[in-house]
């Protein structure tokens, strides 16, 4: 039989499991509550290996490694970075979100915002609503990309003709399969299944590596004296101020997050709060440790097999394929499956939400519907910003590196600052907060676009008469810092700045988040019965 034939009767059997769970949780759905938040009954455990997983998308498998691999222990400061990242996320924002949301009955990030400051005018939330489809349709596409670049390895596609086309739209089909049936609940529980599969994959692959090679600690001193150095780059020279820094970035994406931020507003109590972070770091930093390790340890492992891997990114799916039989193989290629799945099924399950809850015109069609219409109408939303994705990552195949390192970043950026304040400054006003979202957005997709050389943005700085700043900024290596980095410095700055200098906010408001924050606030999951 056929390398490929097993692959695929694994990959089947893996998505039968993911199904199976889906139509279990599908008859619990009986509102649009439960579609967008599981009814918000969602237990410690599930939320911390929700929460880690689809934060860990194919970025994870497939492009931390290949950082470890091509430059070294270096990239040891961005996996600090996000797993610190993750952490403060849940210390910083998991209790007040959930109170804040709970206590207005906000079902969405942006419908939080707007009822947080009181707007009347739905400013706040359209626009919120806009960014937020803007960054995840981008995270989305580069679940995608990730998912076909398995596909096109495994079943030996071409990769840039039409077998790329091909395994994108096998790769969407495959999220929505489950995502369309089962909403939120279906989403946590199979992200829970996929964190496992993540976590055993690394294991499996790791202990592989370092077994079937003498040495692997060895091998590297000739070509990169630097590789084993956290200090330094795989040439032994020192790392600068900015390497560590754009690691910060790494981790400040964490805040604006709105998967993550979503599954803290799903908690059914906010006493699983410690445990769920617990579990969430006992997870996360062994995941993204063995994910830096396989990278720093495959190439005596592949030397000994006489095998070259011209595209880093698929350092995982090459040695899935070679160290192992077909069937071992295709369980460890699931891993990247999951990897995929979870971060895509979450942001498409977002993207449906926010669509049907925030946009304006869209908010209306669905507030005159009943619950059976609306929860179809998030459904086929579902849908069409799956296809939005897929179109773009047909045309434009970007590295998922690329794709990641906006998307993370930028809604780190827009959302982060604005919620982090929103939560914890009583003074915090709707100015503010437009200022924040607006100037986060716009600074980091212009240094994201800065960093890949976007010809109409050099033009545009070369007639202004910037290009000489903007040359000196590039030498030194300003605009690979992660965009989340300055994104967050403006929009925390602004958005002070312009809360200081607008009117202070309703006493309606403030009472609202005095009665959050009071330590007699009482939590429907244990309040007394009546």
């Amino acid at each position: 039989m056929a390398d490929w034939v097993w692959v695929l009767v694994v990959f089947i059997l893996y998505f039968v499991i993911l199904i199976g769970i889906s139509f279990y949780q599908a008859g619990r759905m009986a509102n649009m509550a439960d579609f967008v938040l599981g009814g918000r009954t969602l237990g410690g455990f599930t939320t911390a290996l929700s929460a880690g997983s689809s934060s860990a998308s194919g970025w994870t498998m497939l492009v931390l490694p290949a950082l470890a691999f091509a430059s070294g222990l270096m990239h040891l400061w961005t996996a600090a970075g996000i797993v610190l990242g993750a952490w403060l996320v849940w210390v910083v924002a998991a209790k007040r979100l959930r109170r804040y949301t709970i206590s207005t009955n906000a079902l969405t990030i942006p419908e939080f915002w707007e009822r947080r400051f009181g707007d009347t005018t739905g400013a706040l939330r359209s626009l919120a609503a806009g960014i937020s489809l803007y960054f995840i349709t981008l995270y989305v596409c580069s679940g995608l990309i990730a998912g076909a670049k398995l596909l096109e390895e495994v079943f030996d596609l071409d990769h840039s003709g039409s077998g790329h086309d091909v395994a994108v739209l096998i790769t969407l089909v495959a999220v929505l399969s489950y995502t369309f049936i089962g909403g939120f609940l279906a989403v946590s529980r199979t992200d829970v299944f996929q964190a496992l599969v993540m976590l055993s994959g690394f294991v499996i692959i790791c202990l592989t590596l370092m077994l079937s090679s003498g040495n692997p600690l060895q091998g590297l001193e000739s070509t990169a004296p630097g590789f084993w150095n956290p200090f330094t780059d795989s040439n032994g020279n020192g790392l600068g101020l900015l390497t560590y820094v754009s690691a910060i970035g790494w981790g400040l994406g964490a805040f604006g997050a709105l998967r993550l931020l979503t599954r803290f507003m799903a908690m059914e109590d906010e006493r699983d709060i410690p445990q769920s972070t617990y579990i969430t770091m006992g997870w996360a930093v062994p995941l993204f440790s063995l994910a830096l390790l396989m990278g720093l340890v495959a190439a005596p492992a592949l030397a000994a097999r006489g095998v070259d891997i011209p595209d880093a990114e698929r350092l995982y799916l090459v040695v899935s394929s070679v160290f192992f039989h077909p069937i071992v193989g295709g369980l460890l290629l699931t891993a990247v499956v999951a990897a995929v799945m979870s971060t895509a099924d979450s942001q498409l399950l977002l993207a449906s939400a926010i669509a049907s809850e925030d946009v304006p015109w869209l908010r209306r069609i669905a507030e005159r519907m009943r619950t059976g219409g609306r929860v179809a109408m998030g459904r086929l939303l579902l849908v069409a910003i799956g296809l939005l994705a897929a179109v773009i990552s047909i045309f434009s195949p970007d590295s998922v590196f690329a794709l990641v390192s906006l998307a993370w970043g930028g809604m780190g950026a827009a959302f982060g600052p604005v919620t982090v304040l929103a939560l914890y400054w009583r003074r915090f006003n709707l100015a503010g907060a437009l200022t924040g979202l607006i100037s986060g957005t716009a600074v980091s997709t212009l240094w994201w676009l800065m960093d890949l050389g976007n010809q109409g943005l050099l033009d545009l700085t070369e007639a202004l008469g910037f290009s000489a700043a903007v040359g000196s900024l590039q030498q030194i290596g300003i605009w690979e810092i992660n965009p989340a980095v300055p994104g967050v410095a403006v929009a925390t700055v602004l958005a002070i700045a312009v809360t200081l200098a607008t009117s202070p906010p309703s006493e309606e408001i403030t009472q609202l988040f005095d009665a959050v924050n009071s330590p007699d606030w009482v939590d429907p999951a244990h309040a007394p019965a009546r």
